[in-house]
């Protein structure tokens, strides 16, 4: 199993970092030794320019010279990768926020890189104690795993409650899905999107695919099929009324 950590703090022995750093100790209990790690703030990655340059034919990749040309090749080779940042202003910090934007190359699916064949860990820490700070981080990425098939596995400390390492419980919880993630596989990709060609491990994972994806096809699909305009409130039910349309039309039919 190889394991990508993206550190996007710029204090290397703060919260974040401090937490990473157990994970870590988990994965190598387990004897996970090919983990590869970045700081965002040494390997400095700059803001999507919007050309779409990396979704036209040759699909070279991204053609910005930066940080993101030495990170992109592990995030590829990646089966489990580690966001690690601080929530300032309500959101991931800028490091991170630009390396997220600057994904945009990874849209090409293919049998190499195809997101469903990978898992994601969000690590946040955060002071204020408010549902519209860090909960709006973890929604975000729960929508984007969700519409690309990713697992999601997610740690968040109240910095309000003290420094992390000194909160050996905090710790623990970290080191412990470092060790429980050891030898993950992703299940095979059995099913296949019909509007985009995208491939999720289940009917469920689709499902969950049609109901987050927001493009005009994608939309219309949901117009056609669902009983209700997809709300942060019935995402559950519509998930479910999706998982029971696909199966009665057949995943690779037609919208």
């Amino acid at each position: 199993m190889k394991t990508l950590v993206l550190k996007a703090s710029p204090k290397k022995d703060g919260n974040t970092a401090t937490l990473v750093d157990s994970f870590v100790l988990g994965l190598r209990d387990a004897a996970q030794h090919e983990i590869v790690q970045f700081s965002l703030s040494e390997t400095p990655v700059g803001p999507c320019r919007g050309c779409n340059s990396c979704l036209r034919p040759p699909h070279a990749g991204c053609v910005i010279q930066d940080g993101f040309q030495e990170i992109a090749p592990a995030f590829r080779a990646a089966d489990v990768i580690v966001f690690a940042s601080p929530i300032y202003w309500w959101h991931v910090c800028a490091q991170m926020k630009a390396f997220v934007d600057r994904m945009h190359p990874f849209l090409i699916y293919d049998e190499h890189h195809n997101f469903a064949k990978k898992r994601l860990v969000l690590i946040l820490s955060y002071i204020a104690e408010d549902p519209y700070g860090v909960d709006l981080a973890v929604r975000m990425f729960e929508s984007i795993t969700q519409w690309c098939g990713m697992g999601l596995d997610v740690i968040r400390h109240h910095a309000a409650k003290g420094r992390v390492a000194d909160l050996p419980e905090k710790l623990e919880e970290a080191r412990a899905l470092g060790r429980s993630l050891a030898g993950w596989q992703p299940l095979p990709l059995k099913e296949t999107c019909a509007l985009c060609r995208m491939q999720f491990p289940s009917i469920e994972a689709l499902a969950a695919h049609h109901v987050m994806a927001a493009d005009e096809d994608h939309l219309q699909w949901k117009r056609n099929h669902l009983s209700a305009v997809h709300t942060l409130e019935n995402t559950d039910a519509l998930k479910k009324e999706a998982a029971q349309v696909l199966r009665a039309l057949g995943p690779s039919a037609s919208p």
